[in-house]
């Protein structure tokens, strides 16, 4: 029989005390927190709601989109946060893809969605974009989708080598001017969701010091689809304009791929899994050699686009709606008709003719 004596029920009754004082300061902190988003989007007039998570910023009062790039000062990206520590309904929306793109920025100006989704038997498939902005290497992508299981029946990854290979271990994100390390993979879930609770506020604090100075409320920055993953680019005048300058290609076609890119190459696809098609988005520093020298290492079918008739948004390096629309169908033309597709989906459809 065990007792209690006077000294351990006083112990035992400040530390209860203690918890319930952490409990109401907890609480009183996330009702502050849940006033003090919701003052701001109000101010703010873009129709916050819950939506897709707390204090998301949805792209003119829609909430199927969120800002993924902002930051008037300094420019900031929240899907690195969003993807590595699963903050709403993104990573659940690419685990219910048939087909997952991946690659860095080119892929998300290069995927036209009405393309898409108006190709035969693409209509009838899942397409989720999952290429990061700022992000050159794959290191991150193999991350996310080791950490939360994503695995479709068909990856179409473009095999890009600018600065890094995709298939390398880069750990770094580009914004601007500035590189550095994605310390997105260094938080917690809990702080994951944090920073970008945090960076909605900042960013709506701007946005409202920026409507104070001006006399008018703007949004700003670039949005990110829930479900499908794109970028909102119709928002960037030069990716709608007509008369764009054409791709036009700058790299000496004598460039090869590496031992260590291959042997990444085969890790990565062992990992995650599923069919792969390897693809090149053309730019003006893309290279076809060496993504050919890869794609027969990895025994993987290339489905690598010309550049006749590409047109760019930034005289070289980003697709136009027009190039995408292109690109996009020689795309899903070559595609239907690799061996990787017809394996991803044997029983889907009728035979290719």
């Amino acid at each position: 029989m065990s007792t209690v004596t006077g000294a351990g029920l006083k112990a035992t009754s400040g530390t209860l005390a203690a918890g319930r004082y952490l409990a109401v300061v907890g609480v009183c902190g996330l009702a502050l927190l849940f006033i003090f988003s919701a003052s701001l989007s109000l101010l703010s007039h873009d129709g916050w709601m819950f939506g897709d998570y707390f204090s998301q910023i949805p792209r003119d009062g829609n909430a199927e989109w969120y800002r993924n790039f902002g930051g008037r000062s300094v420019p900031q990206i929240q899907d690195q946060d969003i993807f590595y520590s699963n903050v709403g309904s993104s990573v659940a929306a690419a685990k219910s893809a048939d087909i997952i793109f991946l690659g860095p920025s080119f892929v998300s100006y290069a995927l036209d969605r009405r393309t898409l989704e108006a190709a035969p038997q693409f209509d009838q498939l899942k397409i989720y974009n999952m290429a990061f902005v700022g992000l050159r290497g794959g290191e991150f992508s193999r991350r996310v989708i080791n950490r939360w299981k994503i695995h479709p029946p068909l990856w179409v990854i473009n095999a890009d080598d600018q600065f890094v290979h995709f298939f390398s271990n880069d750990l770094n994100v580009t914004l601007g001017p500035q590189k550095m390390p994605i310390v997105a993979v260094e938080r917690s879930r809990l702080r994951g969701y944090l920073t970008v609770v945090g960076r909605n506020l900042h960013w709506r604090i701007e946005d409202l010091v920026a409507a104070f100075k001006s006399g008018q409320f703007t949004q700003t920055g670039l949005y990110r689809n829930i479900a499908n993953g794109d970028m909102g680019l119709d928002a960037n005048p030069s990716y709608v304009a007509q008369g764009n300058k054409p791709m036009l290609s700058a790299r000496d076609p004598n460039c090869h791929t590496t031992q260590a890119i291959i042997d990444y190459a085969r890790t990565l696809l062992k990992e995650i899994g599923g069919r792969v098609v390897l693809t090149l988005v053309p730019h003006s520093q893309s290279c076809v050699q060496q993504a050919d020298e890869l794609a027969k290492a990895l025994n993987l079918e290339l489905v690598a686009p010309p550049f006749d008739g590409m047109t760019t948004v930034d005289g070289g390096g980003h697709l136009d709606r027009n190039g995408a629309e292109r690109y996009t169908s020689f795309l899903v033309r070559e595609i239907v008709k690799t061996e990787a597709f017809k394996q991803a989906f044997p029983n889907r459809f009728s035979a290719t003719k």
